[in-house]
């Protein structure tokens, strides 16, 4: 089976490609025409971010604007791995950064940080209370798989920024395949007349 010419393949505008790639995996390879690929990479990483999330029952995707000097213990170190998958994963920075302006999460509070401050006014807290209570009742119905779901959301936003440097870049470079035919024939000769 022939296999297509890498210097053939359109990639249109590699920045626009790249940039849906990160809004949603595999969507700049489908803007690019690389059907396969991007179909490929929108199985395996969203379903892997959505078992994850799955396992997880949505409350280990959450991020805070905390100091990680100052408070490690409450410093979400998944996110930053979990923010690269894209758009399933950004409605977390929003709830983070509408409790830590003050203001109540939206969605009953899906996705945000299971945190309680002192300072916050009462209608947040409640909507807070809530989160708290779902997030430390997965750990006692779950145990390690909530953990699980932690690690499989993480690799997920990991492995699509790989995706989004494929999406940018393109096929690899494959100028030349007579020259590595040619190396890999004389190598295998090579290894045969040591052999003998």
């Amino acid at each position: 089976m022939d296999r297509p010419n890498p210097d053939l393949i359109p990639l249109k505008n590699r920045s626009k490609a790249a940039a849906l790639a990160l809004i949603w995996p595999g969507l700049g390879h489908l803007y690019q025409g690389r059907y396969a690929k991007g179909i490929l990479y929108l199985i395996c990483i969203f379903g892997l971010y959505a078992v994850g999330f799955a396992l997880g029952e949505g409350a280990n995707v959450y991020w805070t604007w905390v100091n990680p000097l100052r408070d490690a213990e409450h410093f979400r170190l998944y996110y930053l791995g979990q923010f690269w998958v894209g758009l399933p994963a950004w409605p977390a920075l929003l709830q983070a950064t509408l409790v830590h302006l003050g203001h109540q999460p939206i969605l009953d509070g899906f996705m945000a940080a299971p945190l309680l401050e002192p300072g916050m006014n009462d209608e947040v807290r409640g909507v807070m209370e809530k989160v708290v209570n779902h997030a430390f009742s997965l750990h006692q119905k779950y145990g390690g798989l909530k953990e699980v779901g932690d690690i499989y959301t993480t690799i997920a936003g990991l492995l699509n920024v790989l995706a989004i440097y494929d999406a940018f870049e393109g096929p690899a470079d494959r100028a030349n395949p007579s020259a590595q035919a040619s190396s890999s024939t004389d190598a295998t000769a090579k290894a045969e007349e040591i052999g003998r």
